[in-house]
This record gives structure tokens, sequence and C-alpha cells, in this order.
């Protein structure tokens, strides 16, 4: 075999183990949330045990919605291969999604977490 042939045979060998990798938002700590106190955490504690949101929304009460959301997901080069992707469970996606809402004066109210894993 010459030189190019296996080049390529290496080459189409790490895509097959490569597979595709997509994340959306900014990883975060939703245990956190359970720590925060209606009406005496701030949105400036909130920000700073998770970080800045993907989205903040002033409500027209003077309220706040701050919306943390990260999906990860991740398949492999089988999902994309007809007849290969009946047999392939190896495709993996985690989501967090989490809603914090604060009076008008900038203190928590609640929240809202869902999360999956499959």
């Amino acid at each position: 075999m010459n030189n190019s042939l296996k080049l390529a045979a290496v080459f189409a060998a790490m895509l097959l183990l490569a597979g595709c990798a997509t994340t959306i938002g900014r990883d975060y700590d939703p245990s956190k949330v359970s720590q925060f106190v209606p009406g005496k955490t701030t949105m400036s504690q909130v920000i700073a045990a998770l970080g800045q949101p993907q989205e903040q929304e002033a409500e027209s009460d003077g309220s706040t919605r701050l919306h943390y959301q990260y999906v990860s997901a991740q398949s492999s080069v089988g999902s994309y291969i007809p007849g290969v992707s009946l047999f392939d469970h190896s495709n993996k996606v985690k989501g967090k999604d989490t809603f914090l809402y604060f009076d008008r004066h900038g203190r928590y109210v609640r929240s809202e977490t869902n999360q999956s894993n499959t």
C-alpha cells in the first residue's frame, strides 16, 4: 500500500471515530439555585454564583427574568450512515434550562429548572 492510501485510510478511521459535538450556552451548576433565598438574594449575587445568563429580560412591571441554558450534544459518524444508524446508540444529549425571576428591586423570587440526559 502506498503512502497516500495509508494516509487516506488513517484519515477515514479518524473521521469515523471523531463524530460530531455541539454545545449551546455556557455550562453552569443548577444545584447552586437551591442556595438562593427568596426576597434576600440579589440578582448580582446570582450572576456572581452562576455567571452571566444567556438571556436577561425586563418585564413591564419592573421585574426581571434571567435565563441560563446549556445543551451538549455528541453523535458518532455512524449515526449519519444509513443502516448503521439503526444500531448506533452512542448519541448523547445533555441539557439544562433554568429561569430565575426577580422582583422590581432585583431580589430573587423563584426559579424553574429542567434537565435532560439522553
